[in-house]
């Protein structure tokens, strides 16, 4: 019974074998299969015998020997400091379908900030043969010959951090003037009050939005209403800042900006450890956004980056990078613009 089951279920068969089947060429099968035919002029017969012919047992594309005969392998890697921050989780599914919509697979990884660990990922995309990287990096990209496969350079694009004199194409979000934006407004409406909490302030994005909320407070007083702590972006780090603060002032901020969702996330709990709850007239500063912020009681302003615009971007330099090789391609810094969000409402320009 199971061995006839077997013999009368159809195989899925490879374009290689439904052009000899059909007698086309296996040009015709594959053009047909994604849809261009009439671009390409089949005719109505010959579409129609592909396309019953993989109704009725379908197909499966011969990876393995396609990339030994293309020297590509239709896979993209994607390396962020953390697969669970909210921002690069929605990043990478934006990602994820423009490659999928292009016949790429994405692999993933995170490095949780460590340079050894973000050395070894690209090594083993790079030994799995990935036709493109999009990296996130813990610190300056070095040469381009550090990504290579055999003799050539592999298409690589920067996201979210824009090191000085970058030597591939990067994506960013408009730290500074966003967090200039966002300083000003809750300064007008906590009279002035609020302190800047950040992590690892020697990377580009935190550098840039410290140098927003000092434009916008003013260079003489913003340094001491700067809390930095050098360990990784996280809610421990957070949470020792506000707990620093706190000592410090005797007192709850009448409003705080914290540099990334970790961060809140840890000065909130130490909020909560001092006081049993978040003080209520405390206006919440952050940057990027998570639904459970709208639960919150307090004022929440928080400028959320263009993940869609960011996302568009960065593949299409990539894509860009991967067909003209990547020693060709230019490496200009695109900055994207953020928006400011108070509560559930876009605020004007």
């Amino acid at each position: 019974m199971d061995e006839k089951v077997t013999q009368d279920t159809p195989r899925p068969r490879t374009i290689e074998e439904i052009a000899a089947e059909i007698g086309v060429s296996v040009t015709t099968v594959r053009l047909v299969i994604n849809g261009q035919a009439e671009r390409y002029r089949i005719s109505a017969r010959t579409r129609q015998a592909v396309e019953a012919y993989v109704a009725k047992h379908g197909y499966v594309v011969d990876h393995a020997g396609r990339s030994l005969k293309l020297r590509r392998s239709d896979a993209v890697g994607c390396i962020v400091p953390d697969l669970a921050n909210a921002h690069f989780a929605r990043l990478i599914a934006q990602l994820e379908e423009r490659c999928r919509n292009r016949g790429l697979v994405l692999l993933t990884a995170s490095t949780h900030e460590k340079p050894e660990r973000e050395r070894q990922t690209i090594s083993g995309l790079l030994a799995r043969g990935v036709d493109g990287i999009i990296i996130s990096p813990c610190e300056q990209p070095e040469p381009a010959r550090f990504v290579r496969r055999g003799q050539r350079n592999v298409a690589t694009v920067v996201i979210d951090r824009a090191f000085p004199k970058t030597l591939f194409p990067t994506v960013v979000g408009d730290n500074e003037a966003s967090a200039r934006r966002l300083t000003g407004q809750i300064m007008a409406e906590s009279g002035g009050d609020v302190f800047f909490l950040c992590a690892r302030p020697e990377m580009p994005s935190i550098a840039a939005r410290i140098a927003g909320f000092t434009d916008a407070f003013g260079a003489a007083g913003a340094s001491e209403r700067l809390l930095t702590d050098p360990e990784d972006d996280s809610a421990s780090s957070g949470h020792r800042l506000m707990a620093d603060l706190l000592a410090r002032l005797g007192r709850p901020p009448k409003s705080f900006i914290s540099s990334s969702l970790l961060i809140l996330e840890g000065a909130i709990q130490a909020l909560v450890d001092r006081f049993g709850s978040v003080p209520r007239d405390i206006i919440l500063g952050t940057f990027d956004y998570h639904p459970l912020m709208e639960l919150s009681s307090n004022r929440v302003l928080s400028v959320r980056q263009d993940t869609l615009r960011i996302a568009d971007v960065a593949f299409t330099c990539l894509v860009d990078a991967m067909e003209k090789g990547s020693d060709e391609a230019s490496s200009p810094v695109h900055v994207i613009p953020g928006a400011l969000f108070a509560d559930r409402q876009r605020l004007p320009e």
